[in-house]
């Protein structure tokens, strides 16, 4: 099959040439695929980072980077980019924030105001010093001059906040001495620029509605930027706006679509829970036109909900949603405005921990951690000694327990794991154990300890993520192109090492055919 000179060079070459076919064969590590966000231009974003585990993360370090290069926000046990902190990218400085009120519950999300097209790409969150370690990844999609069918841009924002209307000769040409026309719905004078005199500075014929609310940027007429600013947006400023510049030959105009009252990001709370179940409230405030509300799945389901509480002040809508769920899962509450073609959601996780645990005579065992019981079992320490694609190995240690506690491992239906014989240690009267478990499936895992003879009981959890085999080929679980990338390199072995075994044999066989005719010579 192979005829192959057997040299040290070419046994020097083995490995590159198996390496390259390896390499070759589009065998490539699994990646979870990257949640998509897509925005319009000038709009603010929230881009969402969470720790399923829930914890405190005030005194934890998370990092948003962008491109994997741009440093977007660092936060570090407080210390961060809007308080003093220096590194942030130019690109992203006064436009990026975080909310401090959700770090206790690990929420690690930022908002970044007036997008452009330019903060459109990949987005990491990560927090470097988790074991084991942990990243986020979001793609942002912020699409310029969005436009509903053939009309004009549409830009949407909440009653109340300031918002910039775009206006740019393509030219980039300086228009300190030009003149330029902002009306609304073609009628309403709303700010005109000419030549240096506009409605702030003394020119006469503003609509009253717009008096003392309108700007423009003096530093970037140079530019040929005529954009204006809108302070304190009103339900009444929502309609068509346009930007003249009639002198201009020929005559060049644009048109803006303004509407106000998109609803604002919901806010999601748990309002009650227990271990079997949570009840969520969803509270959607100041929107206008009014939005319908729901609760959903992870996988999109609509959940059965009470009874919205409805309430209007000024043309705006105040809107509360409970829900109650029973399993495990993120949850999201979206508001809905189809009039103005707006949809904004917030989400929340939720662990159901299953039902509490009671000993043989029906007590309830709880953690009594916080009432010094002498011996009480502490809060077990978990973590992952190992791990693969397709599983983990978790350990679980239970230190200074008495009276000795039964530890073990479960799923997030409560459900006990097989696990290895638990390593248990005593000195003093207490107890030190240590209990391991491999895992293969995606989900919160908890290890438990019980000691019924003083009714207390404690736990900690872990969140595993099985990523599943390496991107593959085909269909099969096992991926094709690894697989005839090793028969082949294997084949070329084979055929190297048989070329090489019958090369040896063949001389072999001479030398003993010589040695023969030499000692038949002498004989």
């Amino acid at each position: 099959m192979f005829n192959l000179q057997v040299t040290s060079t070419t046994m020097e070459l083995l490995p590159l040439v198996c390496l390259c076919l390896l390499t070759r064969s589009g065998t490539t590590f699994a990646e979870e695929g990257s949640k998509v966000i897509r925005v319009e231009e000038d709009s603010d974003v929230t881009l969402p980072c969470s720790l399923s585990s829930k914890e405190n993360i005030s005194k934890m370090v998370f990092d948003w980077r962008k491109d994997g290069q741009k440093d977007v926000f660092l936060y570090d046990e407080g210390k961060h980019y809007n308080n003093g902190r220096e590194g942030q990218d130019e690109q992203f400085k006064g436009r990026v924030s975080h909310f401090p009120d959700k770090l206790k519950h690990g929420d690690a999300s930022i908002k970044i105001n007036n997008t452009r097209v330019a903060d459109s790409g990949d987005y990491t969150c990560e927090f470097p010093h988790l074991q084991p370690r942990q990243i986020f990844h979001i793609r942002l999609v912020v699409v310029g001059g969005l436009k509903d069918g053939p009309g004009p841009k549409v830009i949407r924002v909440n009653q109340g906040s300031d918002v910039t209307l775009p206006c740019s000769l393509s030219s980039m040409g300086n228009i300190e001495f030009k003149l330029f026309d902002w009306k609304k719905d073609g009628q309403k004078d709303v700010f005109l620029y000419d030549a240096g005199l506009h409605y702030n500075n003394g020119r006469a014929g503003q609509d009253e509605q717009f008096k003392g609310r309108v700007s423009h940027f003096p530093d970037k007429l140079k530019l040929g930027d005529a954009s204006i600013k809108i302070n304190n947006t009103k339900l009444t400023d929502s309609g068509d706006y346009t930007c003249a510049f009639p002198r201009l030959q020929p005559s060049q105009i644009f048109h803006i679509r303004l509407v106000v009252g998109a609803a604002p990001e919901p806010s999601v709370t748990i309002l009650d829970e227990t271990n079997d179940w949570s009840l969520l409230q969803c509270k959607v405030q100041g929107a206008s036109p009014k939005p319908e509300v729901e609760w959903q799945d992870s996988a999109g389901n609509i959940l059965p909900a009470g009874e919205p509480q409805a309430s209007e002040r000024g043309g705006r809508f105040y809107i509360t949603l409970n829900t109650t769920v029973s399993k495990t899962d993120r949850y999201r509450c979206v508001a809905t405005q189809e009039d103005i073609s707006h949809q904004i959601y917030a989400e929340t996780y939720v662990f159901i921990s299953g039902p509490i645990l009671t000993d043989g005579s029906g007590r309830i065992l709880k953690d009594r951690s916080g009432e010094n019981i002498p011996g009480a079992a502490p809060e077990p320490y978990v973590t992952s000694l190992n791990e693969t694609n397709d599983w983990w190995l978790l350990q679980c240690k239970v230190q200074g327990a008495s009276p000795k506690p039964k530890v073990e491992w479960q799923d997030s239906a409560g459900k006990r794991l097989p696990a290895e014989e638990p390593q248990v240690s005593e000195r003093g009267g207490s107890y030190d154990i240590i209990l391991q478990t491999t895992v293969t499936k995606t989900d919160r895992y908890r290890c438990v300890a019980t000691q019924e003879d003083i009714n207390h009981q404690t736990d900690a959890t872990i969140y595993v993520h099985i990523s599943g085999p390496i991107l593959k080929d085909g269909e099969s679980g096992f991926p094709t192109g690894l697989f005839f990338g090793g028969v082949l390199c294997a084949l070329l072995v084979g055929g190297v090492v048989g070329g090489a075994v019958v090369s040896l044999a063949r001389r072999y066989r001479r030398r003993r055919s010589t040695q023969n005719s030499q000692r038949g010579s002498q004989t």
